[in-house]
């Protein structure tokens, strides 16, 4: 299974669940299918620092089309009668999964002629990058007078690194397997249906490490801004 196919599956749940969260609220196994989406967009974020040839320009398009699609969110939200609370879109969430996957490269790609002060230096960058991930997606909320939650929290943040650890497919794909049950195990109290994501995991092992026939990155881009426009439409005419 490609990359290109491990994406369009990401995205099928994904549609299916917010076609529950938006449309059909109390068909509640559209929102356990969609649980299989994040784990799969997790794999490919984690994927994608491992092989992108500029870390700071995929970060920079996640983060644009995240801000562009928040705008349109709050936007929505003050028409239809003001901004009670922020929820950040998992674009954001991935922004900083992307920040700390990227350093963690960086740390890495290390060799035994490193300086003393580069070994310093991006250590110090992949530690500020999960304390800013940390801090933005559990503190921040305490310190301002609107409620803020980031999707899927700090742990849907740092699930992208377990995928970043090892280049062996053989040592890349358990140490995915304990990341994601960490993350059920952090998230499950607050939503207990989190545990359907595991569904995603032979999905995952079946992943042949090729990005596929096709390049699709702009459809991929696309798909978020474009489904959500789609079901608000749909939902604006028939509800």
């Amino acid at each position: 299974m490609s990359g290109n196919l491990l994406k369009i599956l990401a995205c099928i749940t994904m549609l299916t669940d917010h076609v529950g969260y938006l449309l059909f609220p109390d068909i509640a196994i559209l929102r356990y299918i969609g649980r299989i989406s994040m784990p799969l967009f997790a794999f490919c974020i984690g994927e994608g620092c491992r092989h992108t040839r500029s870390i700071s320009k995929y970060f920079i398009k996640v983060l644009a089309l995240a801000t562009l699609c928040q705008a349109v969110f709050l936007t929505e939200s003050l028409i239809s009668g003001g901004i009670h609370r922020l929820d950040f879109n998992i674009l954001f969430t991935f922004s900083f999964s992307i920040l700390i996957c990227g350093s963690y490269k960086k740390l890495s790609s290390l060799g035994k002629e490193a300086t003393r002060s580069e070994v310093i230096s991006y250590n110090a960058l992949f530690i500020g990058a999960i304390l800013s991930a940390l801090f933005c997606t559990t503190f921040l909320d305490m310190l301002v007078p609107i409620k803020i939650h980031f999707e899927y929290s700090f742990a849907g943040a740092v699930l992208p690194l377990f995928a970043t650890f090892f280049e062996d497919k053989r040592r890349q794909l358990p140490a995915f397997t304990l990341g994601l049950l960490l993350f059920n195990l952090l998230l499950c109290t607050a939503t207990p249906y989190i545990w359907f994501s595991l569904v995603a995991l032979p999905i995952i092992y079946a992943y042949n490490g090729s990005r596929g026939k096709y390049s699709l990155k702009a459809f991929f881009y696309l798909f978020y801004p474009l489904h959500f426009a789609l079901l608000y439409l749909i939902q604006m005419i028939a509800f």
